[in-house]
């Protein structure tokens, strides 16, 4: 082995290591040594690391000196800057606090978005499957009446914001623009005010379809609607041609906005048993070709009047026929308690229930109904959704049910 090559390796390496020591060294004295950009700042320094904080803080004194001990880096200094009429004080590893002028911590409260919050709040608690948010309780708890928003904490975390619903014991991120809105505090954040409402199905949960026939029939449609509309719940009407004055071309499209579903039950009620199979399909036809041509609403199934059907115009029809499994037979009792009770009996996962929209008994026992197959289990669904959630195709399902 050559001695002099080996000596003048190990001697460079030993030069290299003295380098390292002394740059190390170097470093460390100018952090000790250095100052602020921000005129009364408090510096905290360990030996190895010093960090700069506003004095008047101890949240940031506290994650100040946190940052000496992640040893990231040996020196660390903040940024003061205006947000909106409040400051942002940042560290250039990234992390920000927003704090009022005299450098203390922002404290919010909701003060507006009721109504925006609790739809919110419904739709991320489905979602992610809390059994809660599938109870009437929770729908009657959460209505933007009952929700206290001096009950929500919120703060600016990282890049949006954190809502703690604390009568739910849930917590829910939003985009920063929303601040505005909700607490009144402006940050410099662009405000976002649009919204719209959502409503979230779980495959996992068992479905069920409340159809009503013969209508429409704003009297009793209307009532309908409150009560759908209050569990977030959806029902499908099955109209008539003649029932479809401008008066009640306004409720179907009221129904409409309400996420309600309609379909036709033929021009004139007939029996389309008796029909030849084009003249059966043109009386189908006609309230859809009607209400899409007023409402511009599609409707994608039928409900033959009697649940009479016509089995050749199957093939030249292209929507499925709906008929149903469960008969409360609400026309013929028109008993409050008798449709209630046949109503919710024995109710199963995929079922269509028969009721008819001309009664009022019938709006009374659907306002029992209702909540009653939301606190068995039942999600309220269109007869749409249903077939959708139970992977049917609508364009090639010729009927679904039975009577």
């Amino acid at each position: 082995m050559n001695n002099t090559s080996y000596t003048s390796g190990k001697e460079n390496r030993t030069v290299k290591r003295i380098a390292i020591l002394l740059f190390s060294v170097l470093l460390l004295t100018l952090s000790a040594c250095a100052r602020s950009e921000n005129e009364g700042a408090e510096k905290y320094t360990n030996g190895k690391c010093t960090v700069f904080y506003p004095g008047e803080n101890m949240t940031i004194r506290d994650y100040a000196m946190s940052l000496c001990e992640s040893k990231e880096e040996l020196l660390y200094d903040y940024k003061v800057e205006k947000a909106g009429d409040y400051l942002k004080l940042s560290y250039q590893n990234g992390r920000y606090f927003y704090l009022n002028k005299d450098m203390s911590d922002l404290e919010f409260k909701v003060i507006d978005g009721a109504e925006m919050l609790s739809d919110m709040l419904r739709y991320e608690m489905k979602k992610n499957e809390i059994d809660e948010a599938y109870t009437t309780g929770f729908w009657l708890n959460s209505d933007k009446d009952s929700l206290e928003l001096s009950d929500i904490d919120i703060e600016v975390k990282d890049d949006h914001l954190k809502l703690d619903f604390r009568d739910f014991d849930y917590t829910m991120d939003l985009p920063l623009g929303y601040l505005k809105m909700l607490t009144g505090k402006d940050l410099g954040f662009e405000e976002l005010h649009d919204y719209e409402k959502q409503s979230y199905l779980s495959p996992n949960r068992p479905m069920v379809a409340i159809t009503y026939d013969d209508g429409p029939y704003r009297t009793v449609d209307e009532v309908l609607y409150q009560i759908f509309s209050k569990y977030d719940a959806k029902a499908t009407f099955y109209v008539a041609g003649y029932r479809m004055s401008a008066n009640e071309m306004e409720n179907i499209a009221e129904g409409i906005k309400l996420g309600m579903e309609f379909g036709s039950h033929s021009e004139n009620h007939e029996n389309l048993s008796t029909l030849g199979a084009y003249e059966a399909k043109a009386t189908i036809m006609e309230p859809v070709n009607y209400v899409y041509q007023k409402l511009g609403y599609e409707m994608k199934t039928y409900r033959p009047p009697y649940g009479a059907r016509n089995y050749d115009m199957e093939d030249i029809i292209d929507m499925p026929a709906i008929l149903w499994s469960v008969d409360t037979k609400d026309w013929a009792n028109r008993d409050e308690d008798i449709t209630y009770e046949r109503a919710v009996a024995d109710v199963e996962d995929g079922d269509v229930i028969l009721m008819h929209s001309l009664y009022m008994s019938s709006a009374r026992a659907s306002e029992r109904i209702v909540p009653e197959l939301i606190d068995q289990g039942f999600q309220l669904v269109t007869v749409s959704q249903l077939l959708e959630y139970k992977g049917y195709d609508l364009s090639k399902l010729k009927a679904y049910g039975h009577n």
